[in-house]
């Protein structure tokens, strides 16, 4: 069997107030494209289709009428959709019977019986190769975990591996010892690779929703993961787990990340081998300088070595953050920025201004008691603090400017 492993779509986001439809459009005609070429039995979609629980009309559109082309360029292909973290999985479960006779099976959330058991059986999808009416793999969707979902442990990592290897266990009991399993997980495995800094997958602070994912890969013949940006195998070289990754960056901590699927090809007795299929979305994102911060000057030098804005579809603009570096002042820094910017193909989203941090040393004036605070000016408060922030006097033309604040204020 053959079978497309993506997840992480997103689609309704908006990139610093940008709207990203003609990005997703590219995106899935792109993958209509592969499913036309490859002709695969199955297509994994693990989480977050959507960036919030509550997508735009337009979003939901989208998705719907990708879902529509994909089953007819492709009658008999197998699309199974498990929900993410920034879904809603009730909403994205929905419309799940209708979808059903194209070939569409979705899972959201764990039901539970009346007991409020887990039901487990619920969560196992035999799938066949298209024209086959045999079974001949099994696919455990696994939404995003929530509390509550699962019987809950002394940890979520162990609550977790032993919830997967009851459902192992039972695919087991029916289709055999030698029939291919393939895990469907939204969650964050241990020891993948984040980026440091702009977490838009929404990761829990301290690392709570981190799982040791060593153990639910055990008769399994491949972990199709979604949830952390980066593609990426998990667990070292020996582990069929990967993250498919976003099929576009999601911030510009994610610059540089490789986007595509993988897919896979299962044996009839198991056993998986993973081709990265790349794709190049319709737009990158781009940092000025790309490391660090740089004064005004370089920042300008940089930005006119940016193509010329005639010569690039706009549609296919980079989006740009821009680090300056400010050791002095630099009042008009800003302006001259997107005055640089106007003729060259990007779309500026955000500038950064870094402070060198300075000793606090007796170059500070010292406030001794609440007296004096009251008798100070606030043009002395501003000298102080300017002073101590960049290791300079304050301008004339800077004084000047904040007296004109002052006075206004």
């Amino acid at each position: 069997m053959k079978i497309i492993h993506t997840a992480d779509w997103h689609l309704g986001d908006n990139f610093h107030g940008y709207d990203r439809t003609a990005e997703h459009e590219h995106f899935l005609h792109w993958l209509e494209g592969v499913i036309a070429d490859e002709r695969p039995d199955a297509l994994l979609l693990a989480g977050d289709v959507f960036d919030n629980a509550n997508p735009s009309a337009q979003a939901e559109e989208m998705f719907y009428r990708f879902l529509a082309k994909a089953t007819a360029l492709h009658p008999g292909m197998r699309i199974i959709i498990t929900a993410g973290n920034h879904d809603s999985g009730r909403r994205l479960q929905a419309p799940s019977e209708a979808l059903r006779s194209l070939g569409v099976e979705i899972r959201g959330v764990v039901e539970h019986d009346e007991k409020n058991q887990p039901l487990a059986d619920n969560l196992i999808i035999p799938v066949g190769a298209v024209g086959s009416r045999e079974v001949q793999a099994v696919v455990i969707a696994l939404p995003y975990l929530r509390t509550g979902d699962i019987e809950f442990r002394d940890n979520l990592s162990r609550s977790v591996r032993e919830f997967v290897q009851k459902l192992v266990g039972n695919v087991r009991k029916v289709y055999g010892r030698e029939m291919p399993i393939v895990l469907m997980a939204h969650l964050y495995a241990a020891g993948a690779e984040i980026a440091q800094m702009e977490h838009s997958e929404r990761l829990v602070v301290g690392g709570e929703d981190c799982i040791d994912a060593r153990g639910i890969d055990t008769g399994v013949d491949y972990v199709a993961l979604g949830h952390i940006h980066k593609a990426q195998q998990v667990g070292g070289d020996d582990k069929m787990m990967f993250y498919a990754g976003s099929p576009m960056p999601m911030s510009f901590s994610e610059k540089g990340y490789s986007h595509g699927v993988n897919m896979l090809t299962i044996g009839a007795k198991g056993g998986a081998v993973v081709e990265r299929l790349e794709y190049k979305p319709l737009r990158s994102v781009l940092s000025l300088p790309a490391k660090g911060a740089a004064p005004l000057n370089e920042i300008l030098t940089l930005i006119k070595a940016l193509p010329k804005a005639d010569k690039v579809d706009p549609a296919e603009w980079p989006y740009v953050e821009i680090r300056l570096k400010e050791s002095e002042a630099t009042p008009n820094a800003q302006s001259e920025i997107v005055a640089a910017m106007q003729d060259h193909a990007a779309t500026l989203c955000r500038l950064v201004r870094e402070v060198p941090q300075v000793e606090n040393d007796n170059r500070q004036r010292k406030m001794q008691s609440l007296d004096q605070l009251r008798n100070i000016s606030p043009l002395d408060i501003a000298l102080d603090t300017y002073l101590t922030e960049t290791g300079r006097e304050m301008s004339d033309e800077l004084i000047k400017r904040f007296k004109q604040a002052a006075e206004e204020v």
